[in-house]
């Protein structure tokens, strides 16, 4: 999914495209709470401007993210599927949301992967409740359950208190 400005010019001025891509873990942002990505299918049209000198692109997005579980940490297939529109230039610009061709060449691959990260969900858990993991002298619980367990238990910064409390 690249073309060159003049390609697009001469040959093409509209561009469909269909194309399965993979990406690799490196391309992904470490920090980005996305394990990998699989089965990535990208399909959209673009179409250069030439009086304006912009490449217009919408494209549609379809594959599988793994992230990890946020009680577990065990990987989980989360769908993907989102929609996207694109705009390249070709000259210098203050414009925000456009993205600059710097080399003549117009990839399609970090916008397929920023439409990608930007998708990826703050939190994902199969867990059921009630099977959370625990171990020798931990568990993890729910707030409800953290609440109900607090209910009656008095602040160790008041227990001094309690001997004023008339009966």
């Amino acid at each position: 999914m690249k073309w060159t400005k003049t390609e697009l010019l001469r040959d093409l001025q509209n561009v469909d495209f269909d194309e399965d891509v993979v990406i690799k873990n490196d391309e992904l942002k470490n920090d980005s709470g996305i394990l990998s990505v699989e089965d990535v299918h990208v399909e959209g049209h673009g179409y250069i401007d030439d009086e304006d000198d912009r490449f217009y692109v919408d494209m549609h997005i379809i594959g599988t993210m793994i992230c990890p579980d946020a009680i577990t940490n065990e990987p989980i297939e989360v769908p993907l599927d989102v929609e996207s529109q694109e705009t390249y230039v070709f000259e210098e610009t203050d414009e925000d949301g456009v993205r600059l061709v710097t080399s003549e060449v117009v990839d399609l691959m970090p916008a397929v992967i920023d439409a990608i990260l930007l998708e990826v969900p703050l939190q994902v858990t199969e867990a059921v409740e009630g099977e959370y993991p625990h171990g020798d002298g931990w568990q993890i619980f729910t707030e409800a359950e953290y609440q109900e367990s607090r209910k009656d238990q008095l602040d160790p910064r008041l227990a001094g208190l309690k001997q004023f409390k008339n009966e």
